[in-house]
């Protein structure tokens, strides 16, 4: 079995410009837990609900919530992003990519 017939066909990814905000929307919005960022239609990184998560405020916070919001639309994708992605071409079968994950300790969770 190949990556082609297991992997998503329509992804939804995020600017590498975009703000955090616009990032955690795409994430809910789409019910998915990391997204693609491109820049100038090239992968420059991945961004992750847990790369958002460790960025965001503390909830011992003493911040207002319009002034978490203020700070969270000023972070961008780009500060937050895991740079240099590990990629795994269509073509691999489904047991290569397997290898390529555990070598590199990657999970979708």
């Amino acid at each position: 079995m190949l990556v082609k017939d297991w992997m998503s066909k329509t992804v939804v990814t995020v600017d590498v410009n975009d703000s955090m905000q616009v990032a955690m929307g795409l994430l809910k919005k789409h019910m998915i837990s990391m997204l693609p960022v491109m820049k100038k239609g090239k992968l420059v990184g991945i961004v992750t609900d847990r790369d958002m998560k460790r960025a965001s405020a503390s909830d011992a916070t003493t911040l207002e919530m319009h002034e978490l919001l203020y700070l969270i639309s000023k972070i961008k994708v780009k500060d937050i992003m895991t740079k240099e992605p590990v990629t795994i071409p269509f073509d691999f079968t489904v047991e290569e990519a397997a290898e390529i994950l555990m070598k590199n300790k990657i999970s979708g969770a």
